[in-house]
């Protein structure tokens, strides 16, 4: 998929794309909208797979996550296989996730593939992409306007993929903001996790081990705005710990190598 399309796409769907004629308020876009244009981009472009056998993997996990968020969301949770070269994984207003196979391929257990999964579903949670539209300065220019999204979209466990990847665009203050968002959609991931009653939420330091171990700390093509995978290891590592009552009952246990398919 290109990058341009990508972004361009949301933009559209979000009602952003004559933002350059625009009034300085604009109206919050439409979840659902962001989502189906989305999707027939991807389709349509042919990035979208179908027939996928790692879908078997994807809705098992998907479906222990979109049931525990379901009161929590006004849309349903939706989960597709795309293209990819390098792993990646983004998810799209409106209750859509998209992995590649790539990323599904490292993916050793449920735990490592729900980690992926609530991290996604944390950002949809929190509304980050609408929050960071709404807060968007005016005197932005419409390429940072547009860049916003799509940094966002790319999570630390995406953010990766350099197809997905957009070019250098925040300042200081821009690269802290998406840490301090990354890191609450850590948080909220490994809180969805844990709520399953299924998951345990080590499996998202787990993933990250394994991500760090094939592409290193950062990786080659990690973003300047997200964190280090040993920094977020640690924060995840301190949130386990000062919240016993919700995490003591799991346990960095040796699942860590288990295959469980």
């Amino acid at each position: 998929m290109q990058r341009e399309g990508f972004i361009r796409s949301l933009a559209v769907a979000a009602g952003l794309a004559p933002f350059v004629h625009a009034a300085p308020a604009f109206a919050a876009p439409d979840e659902a909208a962001i989502g189906r244009e989305m999707f027939f981009q991807l389709r349509d472009d042919g990035d979208l797979l179908f027939d996928s056998p790692y879908y078997e993997h994807l809705n098992e996990v998907g479906s222990v996550i979109a049931r525990t968020v379901k009161d929590r969301y006004p849309y349903p949770m939706q989960f597709y296989v795309i293209k990819g070269d390098s792993a990646n994984s983004f998810s799209v207003p409106g209750g859509h996730v998209y992995v590649n196979e790539p990323l599904l391929a490292l993916a050793n257990n449920r735990d490592e593939l729900g980690g992926v999964l609530a991290h996604e579903t944390g950002h949809m949670l929190l509304h980050h992409v609408l929050r960071r539209m709404r807060n968007a300065s005016v005197a932005n220019t419409i390429g940072t306007i547009l860049s916003i999204p799509a940094q966002i979209l790319l999570g630390p466990l995406a953010s990766i993929g350099a197809g997905y990847a957009i070019d250098t665009v925040g300042n200081a203050q821009n690269a802290n903001l998406s840490r301090h968002i990354e890191a609450q959609a850590d948080e909220e991931g490994a809180r969805i996790m844990a709520a399953s009653n299924e998951l345990n939420p080590y499996g998202m330091i787990w993933f990250f081990e394994v991500m760090t171990k094939k592409y290193g700390d950062r990786g080659t093509f990690w973003l300047s705005d997200h964190p280090f995978s040993s920094a977020r290891i640690a924060d995840l590592k301190a949130l386990f710990a000062s919240d016993p009552q919700t995490f003591g009952k799991f346990h960095d246990s040796k699942a860590a190598d288990d295959v469980y398919w």
